[in-house]
């Protein structure tokens, strides 16, 4: 059982029901630890509830103004939904279920990459900021990092650098990694597609690659044709991942399906029509000066930096999830 079905189950039995009376997380924690089936850290449970509280099927609610949660009571007919919590204070359910989908689609990328010896990470949302649905102009929703130095040798269960080939390339100079910079969005349409593609432009400039992920699959044959042209005048990739939003409601939450064993993946993603429109074009080299600039102003830059520097001191690559729950 799943840690979502366990909380969905044991939380009646801990909450009040009077939100006068409301449980503070570290002692809900603390309950309902006693019972569950698994080794969970106190951030992911704090993660899942905030996650659930703003589902109206879950029984748990948190108080809209202060801290604490309670019993969830059955919706009246016509009631107003209660205001989320967490990233969610200032937002309703319907801007809650958008940001889920998104974040649903930036997990499914992520194991997209995983699963072509690439490795993301995502900068949207990171360093204790709640994502941005609408993205940045200056910093791309993620990062992926190609390393060029990957080898695998018989027998051994994780990827690691060669060594000689990567003292080669320091001495010549040449890159041991390529980065692209990756603007996502759920959709995309003739009156907000230039707004979308440019975005993209601004915000992955300083990488050596740049690309627009789309998850819906586009059908309007002049929109396809203008992103193409655009991609192909500015020599940014793009793509759409042929993903209908309405399926994303039903999928795992988002860091559930990071967790996804390749089986299961794989039946989740079976439908998926990914389609490049244009390619990306590589440009020779990162622009370090903005690169530099950008990163005294955006914390998630420089984690960004060391990630790369710890990849290339432990000698293989590494897939660092962002933590969502890292801002509750």
């Amino acid at each position: 059982m799943s840690l979502r079905e366990q909380l969905r189950d044991l939380l009646p039995d801990f909450l009040p029901v009077d939100a006068a009376n409301a449980v503070k997380g570290t002692d809900l924690i603390k309950q309902v630890r006693m019972r569950l089936t698994g080794d969970y850290s106190d951030a992911t449970l704090r993660y899942h509830f905030s996650i659930l509280c703003y589902d109206p099927t879950s029984p748990i609610a948190k108080v809209e103004q202060g801290q604490g949660y309670y019993l969830r009571q059955t919706r009246r007919q016509g009631a107003v939904p209660p205001a989320l919590q967490g990233w969610f204070d200032r937002v309703g359910d319907a801007e809650a279920a958008v940001w889920l989908r998104f974040d649903r689609v930036m997990a499914i990328y992520e194991r997209v990459c995983m699963a072509r010896g690439s490795y993301p990470f995502v900068l949207n949302g990171r360093c204790s900021r709640g994502p941005e649905l609408a993205g940045d102009w200056e910093v791309p929703d993620l990062v992926v990092a190609d390393w060029d130095l990957e080898t695998e040798s018989e027998g051994e269960e994780e990827r690691g650098f060669d060594r000689t080939m990567m003292r080669l390339r320091r001495h010549l100079a040449v890159p041991e990694v390529g980065v692209t910079g990756v603007q996502v969005k759920l959709s995309t349409s003739l009156a907000t597609c230039r707004a979308d593609f440019f975005q993209a432009l601004s915000a992955t400039g300083w990488a050596q690659r740049g690309e627009l992920v789309i998850a819906e699959s586009l059908q309007d044959g002049a929109l396809v044709a203008e992103l193409r042209r655009l991609g192909h005048e500015f020599g940014v990739g793009v793509m759409t991942l042929g993903l209908e939003t309405s399926r994303l409601d039903g999928m795992a939450l988002p860091d559930e399906i990071r967790d996804l064993d390749e089986g299961a993946f794989e039946q989740l993603t079976s439908k998926l029509a990914t389609q490049w429109i244009t390619p990306s074009t590589r440009r020779a080299s990162l622009d370090w000066d903005v690169l530099t600039r950008l990163r005294g102003r955006f914390p998630a830059l420089e984690e960004m930096v060391e990630w790369m520097g710890d990849c290339v001191e432990a000698e293989r690559p590494i897939w660092r999830r962002v933590e969502r729950h890292s801002a509750l």
